[in-house]
């Protein structure tokens, strides 16, 4: 058992550090010291408490006699005195276990102030243990910093700003985009496409949108509108057409529309879309030459359009066949000395205007040459078969 108790302590030892270890020592050695003096304190005073009684037995023991009464009275005059002794001496011995007492207890106030500003000693720290313990305290700062963000005033501070928009106005931009003023400048950052998403949809004038974020609270918005291309007259009411190919439902007053302006007085949407689609293809030169279009059908084209171009000529041409037939104008036009009609139905050619009747005419007229050329081809090819499928005949019957 005590070998166990000794292997005990001896681990136990060798797992304290070195300031630990020195630390115990010297508790150990105070202790001793203390416990010394505390024997040395009992021992004195069981000296003292054994004088005392021996005094006491010797005065008990005396026994006056009658023939020696003068030495009686003087043991009673000397009495008081050996009494005052004794008291002196239990005075000065108490007074002298106080003091020794003191001086302890001080000596153990030092003591543990000795102990108290005993300083531990530094034990250096390697540079691998810093490394580890580097992206724990990053990380750690990281989170403190970003929850001391989000709850001050700073995390929904932000400014909108919002440019190009000519047609659409800054409040109805800020109303359709959907941006609350409580929402955190992060959360507007990362969601930034989906408040895009709605400008675009709020509006037909809108062609695109590009949000971007500049340090420290400004978000810019760039906003890019459609064209106008021309406009639809329906009831003497004017609604402007969009390069997109819709029209908006927004009436124009007469006194803000253009001077050289295209009307389109047909309605239906999908031939609009299909006419704006057509046209991107023609040259910017013909387009704004344009100043009418009318649907015209014919029996055999029913998207044909007439289109009324600033210097008085006139476009028959299907919508289908814009982009591939209407850029041959810009060689015709400067053909044409009278205002004339550009026929692109079927093929490509022009007449003046008033003539159409006579342009048909000689139209049906050269149909029906041709046909009757065809004909008298097809019987001249004929007979010749004929008279060489009879020859043969002959001279049998010869």
């Amino acid at each position: 058992m005590k070998k166990s108790k000794e292997d005990k302590q001896e681990t136990a030892q060798l797992s304290l550090s070195e300031w630990q270890v020195r630390n115990k020592e010297y508790l150990e050695k105070k202790a001793q010291e203390k416990a010394k003096k505390q024997a040395e304190l009992e021992k004195k005073r069981a000296e003292l408490e054994q004088k005392k009684e021996e005094m006491k037995a010797e005065l008990e023991n005396q026994k006056p006699s009658n023939e020696k009464d003068i030495v009686s009275e003087e043991i009673d005059t000397d009495s008081p005195t050996s009494e005052e002794e004794t008291a002196v001496q239990d005075s000065e011995s108490e007074s002298e276990v106080e003091e020794q007492d003191e001086a302890e207890a001080q000596d153990q106030e030092q003591d543990e102030e000795e102990v108290e500003q005993l300083e531990l000693p530094k034990v250096p720290i390697e540079k691998i243990h810093w490394y580890r313990a580097l992206p724990v305290l990053v990380t750690s700062s990281l989170v403190f910093l970003a929850s001391l963000y989000f709850l001050t005033p700073l995390a929904t501070m932000k400014t909108i700003e919002f440019t190009g928009n000519k047609v659409v106005s800054q409040e109805e931009l800020r109303s359709s985009s959907k941006i609350d003023q409580r929402d955190y400048t992060v959360t507007v950052y990362k969601n930034r496409h989906h408040y895009e998403k709605n400008l675009k949809a709020s509006s037909p004038w809108i062609e695109n949108v590009e949000m971007t974020y500049q340090f420290p609270l400004t978000f810019k918005i760039d906003v890019q509108e459609y064209g106008i291309l021309g406009y639809l007259q329906k009831d003497s009411k004017y609604y402007p057409i969009l390069t997109s190919g819709e029209y908006v439902k927004n009436e124009v007053a007469a006194d803000a529309l253009p001077e050289e302006r295209m009307d389109v007085t047909f309605s239906d949407a999908g031939l609009i879309k299909e006419f704006v689609q057509q046209l991107k293809n023609v040259p910017d030169s013909i387009k704004k030459s344009m100043r009418r279009v009318d649907l015209t059908p014919s029996k055999v084209t029913e998207d044909l359009v007439t289109i009324t171009m600033s210097d008085e000529h006139q476009i028959l041409v299907p919508i289908s066949h814009i982009a591939k037939k209407l850029p041959y104008y810009e060689g015709i036009h400067p053909q044409l000395e009278v205002p004339s009609v550009i026929d692109m139905e079927a093929g490509i050619f022009s007449y003046a205007q008033g003539t159409e009747n006579e342009v048909i005419h000689e139209a049906s007229n050269d149909a029906q040459d041709t046909e009757s050329s065809t004909q008298h081809a097809e019987q001249s090819t004929e007979h010749p078969a004929q008279s060489q499928a009879e020859k043969p005949e002959i001279s049998e019957n010869n």
